[in-house]
């Protein structure tokens, strides 16, 4: 089930997951090795906000095994700033595009996650949205990729929208959040895509499902998993380390099997394969 139920978190790049996730003494340097031991995915978060350099996507593939799979937010300037118009984003998308090469070519990169902001509005943005996809700068099917799309306003959740993303092959993006309903439509049969955001009072993301929560929600996803051929959630409650160990929670409760135990995890062992450990040092001494 592993290879088609792929269970992780937005983002791995948490200072404060240090206890909670990483062991102390793991510098941030070697954050991805270490989640790579443990998870087969990861939804990458930095790309929303700046577009990377190359050789730090190039670092992404080097870093984690050949059957581990990322997913990528596109960039905001493209999602929020020019509301996927692309008459003003159109050469940062294909920027965007050349800069994430590296997993597309070496088949690492699983989707693009197209977030919306909540004022992209089903009666002005339509038309948006529809001419953003035909105008997309790839040959998304043939590269082997999927488009994921999330929308952040009500006025989505109807029939049209639904059929428009069937017809297109678009995955919908289930998301759990106080905001949209949990509706868990499947539109394209080979990828579904859910996101956990959470319930948090003040902030969605700052908050820990419980057991309980993680057992009623595989309800449905079960459903979700055995009428689609591949499924991506991702847990994007990323306070407190809170989103690795629901993600774990989650991968129990469906019986996906971690890459390795945690605790089986030698941070010596990481170091070495980083090149992080300095020569000749036998002992993790100095990082305490």
């Amino acid at each position: 089930m592993t290879s088609k139920v792929l269970i992780g978190t937005s983002g791995w790049g948490y200072e404060e997951w240090i206890g909670p996730f990483y062991p102390k003494g793991l510098t941030s340097k070697d954050f991805l090795l270490y989640y790579s031991k443990i998870f087969y995915t990861n939804e990458i978060n930095t790309t929303f906000y700046n577009i990377p350099p190359e050789g730090i996507v190039k670092s992404w593939v080097k870093r984690t095994p050949s059957n581990f799979f990322f997913t990528a937010k596109i960039p905001k300037i493209i999602t929020h700033d020019n509301k996927l118009d692309l008459k003003n984003c159109l050469e940062d998308l294909e920027y965007f595009l050349k800069v994430m090469q590296p997993l597309i070519q070496t088949q690492k990169l699983l989707a693009f996650l197209v977030q919306l902001p909540p004022y992209f509005r089903k009666k002005e943005h339509f038309d948006n949205l529809k001419n953003f996809i035909d105008d997309w700068p790839d040959d998304w099917k043939e590269k082997g990729y999927y488009l994921v799309i999330e929308f952040r306003d009500k006025s989505w959740m109807d029939n049209e929208i639904f059929e428009y993303l069937k017809k297109k092959d678009l995955s919908y993006c289930a998301v759990i959040e106080p905001l949209l309903p949990p509706r868990m439509d499947i539109t394209n049969p080979e990828f579904a895509y859910i996101r956990f955001h959470g319930y948090g009072k003040k902030i969605w993301f700052d908050y820990l499902f419980k057991e309980d929560e993680i057992k009623n929600w595989a309800i449905p996803i079960r459903e979700v998993i055995q009428n689609s051929k591949k499924v991506g959630i991702y847990f994007n409650n990323h306070f407190s380390g809170y989103a690795a160990k629901n993600s774990l929670m989650m991968m129990r409760e469906l019986n996906v099997q971690p890459r390795n135990d945690p605790d089986t995890i030698n941070i010596l062992d990481i170091k070495k394969e980083s090149g992080t450990l300095p020569k000749g040092q036998s002992s993790l001494d100095k990082f305490f």
